[in-house]
């Protein structure tokens, strides 16, 4: 990693799968990262700025230089200030035009120039490059999807949607590139492994891993983005969500709260209860709305009347916190408490850690 100069202008870090979090002490400012199972102090001045994957922490220091922390090990970039982008599988910064990778510890150039169509997922990315060439990465591949500059682009966590410079309507998902409609849609959105798009005409439909299919004749008022889901308020007003190939009505109005975030739905039905979506079955989690809900992938966080942290981590309803939490964050399924002002512990996998 020594050989990583601050000629790199894109860089993207693989990373292995685990848990890592982050959070600065307010009273002497110092920056501490919980990765590979343990707590570490890593800065004693105030940092810039900080952002998280599913093994690493990435921040810019006091000198703002770009620091990468991963597999329990700290990486000076020598790069300062760079626009970077943090996903949970991959790591993206930008310098100048040209565009690296890193694989197995090594800087690959792939692109001396990035000119355009930037887009990053969890596991994929894209741009144009000076030829106006539409280049794809993923799965340590670089595949040349179209030779024009496309007209409009969005990356989900596996795939890439996007307009062709024939405005094509077109999908490239692990190594495969399909076109959905010859017509642009009037608008889509997307996540993991699924497309939400209202066609040309109106209609409402679903692509998902290869499959289409319609899920009404008129264009729904709202609809979002799981990873494997897509909620939507359909014709007749009613809160539904799409998984699996089926549509199911979860209330018959649209709901006051709706947070989506990963593989994770949380809602709130009129009588302030409040219940996630998570992997086709639908958990009532509270009676009541919390003043405050946190979710990534696979978990909802929330603090109970008596302020202890209760929630959902992969279906089970669980509590997190043996005590009262004053604030909580979290990451992925890291949970990060503060008990009070002096002291913070991290809960990961049933264990805790605190600090001090």
């Amino acid at each position: 990693m020594k050989c990583i100069t601050a000629l790199l202008s894109l860089f993207v870090f693989s990373i292995s799968m685990g848990q890592s979090a982050y959070f600065i002490d307010p009273n002497w400012q110092y920056f501490y990262i919980f990765n590979e199972d343990k707590l570490t102090k890593t800065e004693f001045l105030p940092i810039v700025t900080a952002d998280y994957g599913q093994d690493y922490v990435v921040y810019i220091r006091n000198n703002n230089r770009f620091i990468i922390y991963t597999e329990g090990n700290l990486f000076d970039t020598q790069i300062t200030n760079p626009r970077f982008f943090a996903k949970d599988e991959m790591l993206a910064y930008f310098i100048d035009e040209q565009l690296w990778i890193l694989a197995d510890g090594k800087p690959i150039l792939l692109e001396k120039w990035v000119s355009d169509d930037f887009a990053i997922g969890d596991d994929i990315l894209c741009y144009s490059n000076n030829f106006d060439k539409f280049m794809i990465y993923q799965d340590d591949s670089l595949y040349t999807a179209e030779f024009w500059n496309v007209n409009q682009v969005k990356a989900g966590d596996n795939l890439i949607a996007y307009l062709d410079n024939s405005n094509m309507f077109k999908v490239f998902y692990y190594g495969t590139k399909e076109i959905i409609d010859n017509i642009p849609p009037r608008s889509f959105k997307l996540s993991k492994n699924v497309i939400a798009y209202v066609s040309n005409l109106g209609d409402f439909i679903v692509w998902d891993k290869g499959d289409i299919n319609e899920i009404q004749y008129q264009a729904p008022s709202w609809y979002a983005c799981g990873e494997d889901f897509v909620a939507f308020v359909d014709d007749m007003n009613a809160f539904s969500i799409y998984y699996d190939g089926e549509v199911q009505q979860l209330l018959t109005y649209k709901p006051d709260m709706i947070k989506i975030k990963d593989n994770v739905l949380v809602y709130t039905d009129d009588f302030g209860a409040l219940y996630a979506f998570f992997n086709g079955e639908v958990i009532r989690l509270n009676s009541f709305t919390p003043d405050k809900v946190l979710l990534d992938k696979d978990v909802v966080v929330f603090r109970d009347n008596y302020g202890y942290l209760k929630g959902m981590l992969r279906g089970e309803k669980m509590a997190f916190s043996k005590e009262i939490a004053i604030d909580f964050d979290v990451f992925n399924s890291t949970v990060v408490y503060q008990p009070n002002k002096v002291k913070w512990i991290v809960f990961n996998e049933g264990k805790y850690y605190n600090y001090p």
